[in-house]
């Protein structure tokens, strides 16, 4: 009996609670069955719905008192069945249970399970920065509910405590750990490695996985390494830390005051949105649509993208805007189910 016990423990730790689970519903029926058969005829235990709860309330040890067997040949069925085995198997399955958890636990801190969502925001990456640019992407309404997964060569999970994100461990230069990420199946990627030479490999790999409609971001820290960036065939955009320039522009006429109130991103700050034109009425210039969104919305446009043309920032008043053109704005609020001129 023993050595059976033990065999049944073993082959449901193997494949898993369901095992355990089936074995204890059979043994529940064949002691239920047995029980009827032991019992004096007459006795509440020969009815099978009366001994089948017996034999719940017994094997589960709550043992209400309320039903018991009379007979010796009862009494070895209940020590043998219900008690003895219903209570090796319950512990065994709690133990397995238990340990489930706490592995699954250990995997999801230490970043070993392969993500396999789809629609969701990559972060490349894990510096200083990592935790605000995660609730800043959290704080917009339209990423509030994506999953987050961060790729990071780092031992654990390092935000535990933000929702919907999702730790990868493995190193950014790698296909193997960017493959682990779901790359593939990303509609967002952040490269911010925290250097432009692992920033590089990353790129390169991921623009290699990537869908054809998943937009890529990569942060470069060095002005230097710009043009090595730009030779990078595919399409992605880089984004630049202040340069010498900007820095000399700063000094002399103070733009970095206005940059850091948007960059600083706090709340009842106005940010910059970008947004794509649809159809909109023919020959409308930009002059003209800069006073509709400026009077309708209270929207500042600054720059204007042409389909197959470089970024204008503050173009000619009479440029014509057209269907595609894509709209850079300062706003409040992400520009949502805008009313076009037509």
């Amino acid at each position: 009996m023993i050595y059976f016990l033990k065999a049944i423990i073993r082959a449901g730790l193997k494949r898993r609670g369901i095992t355990l689970v089936t074995i204890y519903m059979l043994l529940l029926l064949v002691s239920s069955f047995l029980i009827t058969l032991a019992e004096p005829s007459g006795t509440a235990l020969t009815r099978f719905d009366e001994a089948l709860w017996w034999s719940i309330v017994t094997s589960t040890t709550v043992g209400y008192g309320d039903l018991y067997p009379v007979s010796t040949a009862g009494r070895i069925v209940a020590v043998l069945l219900p008690i003895f085995m219903g209570i090796g198997i319950g512990a065994a399955f709690i133990t397995h249970m238990a340990s489930y958890l706490i592995e699954r636990r250990d995997k999801k801190m230490h970043g070993e399970k392969p993500y396999k969502g789809s629609g969701h925001i990559l972060l490349v990456g894990y510096t200083e920065e990592t935790q605000y640019l995660v609730e800043q992407i959290q704080k917009d309404v339209t990423h509030a509910a994506r999953d987050l997964v961060l790729l990071a060569d780092i031992s654990r999970h390092p935000l535990p405590e933000l929702a919907n994100l999702i730790f990868v461990r493995g190193r950014l230069d790698t296909i193997q750990a960017l493959t682990r990420a779901n790359t593939g199946q990303a509609d967002q990627i952040i490269i911010h490695t925290g250097s432009d030479e692992q920033s590089l490999f990353a790129l390169i790999n991921a623009l290699g996985l990537k869908n054809e409609s998943c937009e890529v971001t990569v942060r470069c820290l060095s002005s230097q390494s710009l043009d090595t960036f730009s030779s990078v065939p595919g399409k992605f955009e880089t984004i630049m830390q202040m340069t010498v320039e900007m820095m000399v522009q700063a000094m002399q006429d103070k733009v970095h005051i206005p940059l850091q109130i948007l960059l600083r991103n706090e709340d009842d700050n106005e940010e910059i949105y970008y947004v794509t034109v649809p159809e909109i009425s023919p020959g409308l210039t930009w002059w003209d649509l800069h006073n509709y969104l400026k009077e309708r919305y209270g929207y500042l446009s600054f720059a204007l993208g042409k389909p197959g043309h470089s970024v204008m920032v503050n173009p000619p008043a009479r440029e014509v805007v057209s269907k595609g053109c894509g709209i850079w704005l300062i706003a409040l609020n992400r520009p949502m189910n805008l009313v076009w001129p037509s």
